[in-house]
């Protein structure tokens, strides 16, 4: 079995929704209130946004990349552009079973791509604070942290965090 990373289509969405929603509360659970999980799945990983999100819309968004083995979805990810010569991994995620197999880095690496030929010399990516696992993750693959932020959608009765992290793009 080889792995495919490719460009969504409208056929994947299903996919993208279903494995984004899962692997997002998988890994969340034990580190996020439940209220801000939900209400993430709600605003980025239902079916009707993920595909809006399908299609490209450069450089904001280059569009969903997938990774696949023999026809099925396993993985999904995202990024675009956030300013001239910075680019963003919006997200990565697997269904649980596959992780471990270099399946991220595949998807990591096609982000990576999309952002350098798109002219980026530096990529940026945000992991909740205490997300050891997905901090490890990069850093092993050449991000350093650079600063802490309030998270996406968190609330100020949250006090959710996000770790930034930063690479340069040869």
């Amino acid at each position: 079995m080889t792995a495919v990373v490719r460009q969504a289509v409208d056929a994947d969405v299903a996919d993208i929704a279903t494995i984004c929603s899962a692997a997002y509360r998988e890994t969340y659970r034990d580190l996020l209130p439940e209220g801000y999980i939900e209400r993430s799945v709600a605003e980025f990983y239902q079916e009707p946004r993920v595909a809006k999100d399908v299609s490209p819309a450069p450089p904001d968004w280059f569009g969903y990349q997938v990774v696949e083995e023999d026809g099925r979805v396993l993985g999904a990810a995202g990024g675009g552009m956030t300013a001239p010569g910075v680019g963003e991994l919006s997200r990565v995620y697997l269904e649980s079973a596959v992780r471990g197999r270099g399946l991220g880095t595949l998807l990591l690496d096609r982000v990576t791509e999309q952002i350098r030929t798109a002219g980026g010399t530096e990529m940026w990516v945000s992991v909740f604070l205490g997300d050891r696992a997905g901090i490890g993750f990069y850093r092993s693959r050449g991000f350093q942290p650079m600063d802490t932020v309030r998270a996406t959608l968190s609330r100020t009765d949250d006090h959710i965090r996000s770790l930034r992290l930063r690479r340069e793009l040869d």
